[in-house]
């Protein structure tokens, strides 16, 4: 098991099986290739649905992260994401990280907690 490529949640401390999600819904035309399948817990990926963008804290539209137009993509995501380390929080760094966390909903109460334990056990640095 992995990390969630959204919320950053480890498949193997939370007990349950993440997704394969495409990042380009199948519906909007989205292929199943590496290039466009993404780990996302279960959380991430029903709140994401179909979607591929947000609006960030202007109301601007902005397209939702997208993990694979970055190599590793774990530079990607701290490019657009910081993670608090005393609270587990995810802050935004750009726009596009904006509309991510409000749209995947990734500060919600139980990834939160589940995040947290997991960095204060030393699973997640």
């Amino acid at each position: 098991g992995g990390a969630c490529e959204y919320c950053r949640l480890l498949e193997i401390a939370t007990g349950t099986t993440f997704h394969i999600e495409h990042v380009l819904p199948q519906s909007q035309g989205g292929r199943t290739t590496f290039q466009n399948l993404a780990l996302s817990c279960s959380g991430c990926n029903l709140a994401k649905g179909d979607r591929t963008a947000g609006k960030d804290h202007q109301g601007k539209p902005q397209p939702l992260f997208d993990p694979r137009q970055y190599t590793p993509a774990l530079l990607g995501w701290h490019l657009h994401f910081e993670l608090e380390f005393r609270t587990g929080l995810i802050l935004p760094r750009t726009p596009i990280g904006e509309a991510t966390v409000v749209m995947l909903q990734v500060n919600s109460t139980s990834r939160l907690f589940a995040r947290h334990l997991q960095m204060q056990a030393g699973l997640i640095s």
